[in-house]
């Protein structure tokens, strides 16, 4: 299964300040959300905006969007594919509070999982371990 490959810190790279405090507000109200290999849609119906108007493109970087509001094609991401790229990333802190939930045989079991299907993964998680280990 294809997942999008974007971090918060390509979010953060791709728009201003503002728009992006707004944007990860309005994220708990991004609906129908849903990706293929090039974009990542949804809709945020108390802003009007429908599924197939709000996109943001992930293949490249940095990141790029359409979204019919005003500021939906300036340079910089607006609020609103803000707030569909951080629906899509999730919150950190709702992350944070599920991995400390399982036995820490079963967030091994995850890791292993995680670094089967990723490289990059595999690789992260071998270089923190190193670091942890040289302290």
């Amino acid at each position: 299964m294809f997942v999008p490959d974007f971090t918060r810190s390509d979010v953060q790279a791709a728009t201003t300040p503002e728009a992006l405090a707004h944007g990860q507000g309005l994220a708990i109200h991004v609906a129908d959300l849903d990706w293929d290999e090039y974009s990542l849609w949804g809709r945020l119906p108390g802003q009007g905006i429908g599924v197939g108007e709000l996109l943001v493109h992930h293949a490249d970087r940095p990141l790029t969007g359409e979204c019919p509001c005003p500021d939906g094609r300036a340079a910089a991401l607006c609020a609103h594919i803000v707030a569909l790229a951080s629906a899509f990333l999730g919150d950190d802190t709702e992350l944070a509070d599920r991995l400390a939930a399982p036995s820490p045989g079963e967030v091994v079991a995850l890791a292993l999982e995680l670094a089967d299907r990723s490289a990059w993964a595999r690789q992260a998680i071998w270089l923190s371990l190193d670091a942890r280990g040289s302290r």
